[in-house]
């Protein structure tokens, strides 16, 4: 078998219902086959364990008229596109990926930033936007929709909306668990239903994402300067959380991480550091006010900062002096 080469089956676009497994080639043939089949439409990078171990991979899938289904195990590392690939194939697709689970972190990063992927949560994907995507091996389902859909469906889909988590609504999470039981009847239907199966779950995501867009509160970037306003409004309300962090402001403005950092760039700053500056601003205002008798250390805990000791040592860093000093002249002009 060695000697002979490997007959290879055609990629997935030219059939209906397909199945792969790397089961049936040699070892030092999997990961090749595994790119000209299941990743053929991104460049692959295996993990160390995959290209150490024994690399192997299955998946099912069905091409319909109206989406493409992709259900199985990833053992990759990082997929990527760039610049280049996505005016190379056009990148007419839009992705809906789910993770079925995930034991460690699964991340998208694109020039926006990075942003977490949870298992059982949708992460959307424009296939002509460059990005990669580490993952290990982890049971994952991709849903591929045309864009001329999709823009049918919602109007021109803005690229600043690649790589957003769906949020966790009812109407999401029900879509999840039709795209998993529909992946798992599959192998057992015909054609017929699965062609059936295929459009009725294409028309539930076109539908999941019409509603998401419409919601979404920087669809337009005519409203960026509200959703600053709103940014900054969220976190001045909840400066005493020691665990405020961009994946809870994102949450609370229903955009994605990657969109709150491209928010923030524009005004020339981080998140993390508009928190923390907000924060020893507070903290300052808060010393300076001779009416204020709290403890230093509480009135850096009602800050977000629970630890003393790197209070003071960011507070002098910032301000030039010590939290004490700001007090204590506080009390000296004091009537």
């Amino acid at each position: 078998m060695h000697g002979m080469p490997v007959p290879r089956p055609d990629p997935p676009t030219a059939v209906r219902y397909f199945e792969h497994s790397t089961e049936h080639l040699a070892p030092h043939e999997r990961r090749e086959y595994w790119r000209d089949t299941m990743l053929n439409r991104s460049d692959a990078n295996f993990s160390a364990d995959a290209t150490r171990h024994n690399f192997s991979a299955s998946a099912h899938g069905y091409v319909g008229s109206a989406a493409e289904l992709r259900y199985g195990t990833l053992d990759v590392g990082v997929l990527r596109r760039d610049a280049a690939r996505c005016r190379r194939d056009g990148g007419d697709e839009i992705l809906l990926t789910a993770l079925i689970s995930a034991g460690d972190r699964v991340r998208y990063l694109d020039d926006g930033g990075e942003l977490s992927v949870p298992a059982g949560k949708f992460l959307l994907t424009d296939m002509a936007v460059p990005f990669a995507l580490e993952i290990g091996r982890f049971p994952s389902i991709n849903f591929r929709l045309p864009r001329t859909s999709v823009i049918r469906a919602v109007g021109e889909f803005p690229k600043r909306q690649s790589g957003r988590l769906l949020p966790a609504a009812p109407l999401s999470s029900l879509l999840f668990e039709q795209m998993v039981r529909y992946a798992e009847a599959m192998p057992a239907m015909d054609d017929a239903a699965r062609e059936v199966a295929m459009d009725a779950t294409a028309d539930f995501a076109l539908a999941v994402l019409r509603m998401e867009t419409r919601n979404a509160a920087w669809h337009d970037e005519s409203v960026w300067p509200g959703l600053w306003a709103a940014a900054r409004r969220f976190i001045a309300r909840h400066l005493d959380r020691a665990d405020l962090n961009p994946d809870i402001v994102a949450r609370a403005l229903h955009c994605s991480r990657s969109q709150l950092y491209r928010l923030f760039a524009r005004h020339g700053t981080t998140v993390m550091d508009h928190i923390r500056e907000a924060r020893l601003r507070r903290s300052r205002d808060m010393l300076a006010d001779p009416a204020c008798r709290l403890p230093i250390a509480e009135v850096a805990s009602l800050c977000g900062m629970d630890d003393p000791s790197a209070f003071s040592r960011a507070f002098r860093q910032r301000f030039g002096c010590s939290p004490v000093d700001v007090r204590r002249q506080a009390r000296q002009v004091s009537p």
